[in-house]
């Protein structure tokens, strides 16, 4: 049992090695290209800190939670069709490395509504306001941030392979079954969205909204 064990960790730590390996530099960059964007929305809402209200959050689904218009699934289901959004395009429109700039530009755009939508909250709430981002919004949002830039450097580096292999050599150098990897990163992304709206009723308990 002990060397079955062992076994398994070591072709686990293989696959990762591997992953990793091929992947690196393609989710190097859509990182950056996702921090910057959450840069220049918190450096938008920092901007504007002074004119800033609960209506100027981009996310108006958690404008009537919070206003208890909304409740957790009739949240949630918006959040998963916007994230589904997200991967369809990044899986379905990046099939050509040209087309490669549609998964920056959505990461971009995603990094930028969560800097601000995080900004606004902590300009506004202060301490509750910080409280709710790190323990409620921020890990869970990290969570989706990494699927969304993992699912980007597969498609992104299929792409480069396929147009510099052919379809059946991109595969064997990939080693990757591409439908089983895109569901579970989905499936994880979904999940944690779950999760998260389960957890934002505590927000009500430290922020109020008249």
């Amino acid at each position: 049992m002990q060397s079955t064990t062992i076994r398994s960790k070591y072709r686990l730590k293989n696959k990762l090695t591997l992953y990793f390996s091929q992947y690196k530099f393609v989710m190097l960059f859509s990182a950056i290209v996702l921090v910057l964007g959450a840069a220049f929305g918190v450096y938008t809402a920092i901007k504007y800190s002074g004119e800033l209200e609960l209506s100027n959050l981009s996310d108006a689904g958690l404008v009537d939670f919070l206003k208890g218009d909304k409740g957790t699934m009739g949240l949630f289901f918006p959040y998963m069709f916007t994230f589904l959004f997200y991967c369809s395009i990044i899986i379905f429109l990046n099939f050509k490395p040209i087309l490669s700039v549609c998964s920056y530009l959505l990461l971009m755009v995603r990094g930028y509504l969560i800097g601000f939508d995080i900004t606004v909250l902590i300009v506004l709430y202060g301490f509750a306001g910080v409280l709710n981002v790190i323990i409620v919004i921020l890990p869970f949002e990290l969570i989706v941030w990494l699927v969304l830039i993992t699912i980007s450097a597969i498609a992104i580096k299929r792409n480069l392979n396929l147009k510099k292999f052919g379809n059946s050599t991109c595969n064997k150098i990939s080693n990757v079954n591409h439908v089983k990897t895109y569901c579970f990163f989905v499936a994880i992304g979904v999940l944690s969205l779950l999760l998260k709206c389960f957890l934002l009723p505590l927000i009500r308990v430290t922020i109020i909204v008249n």
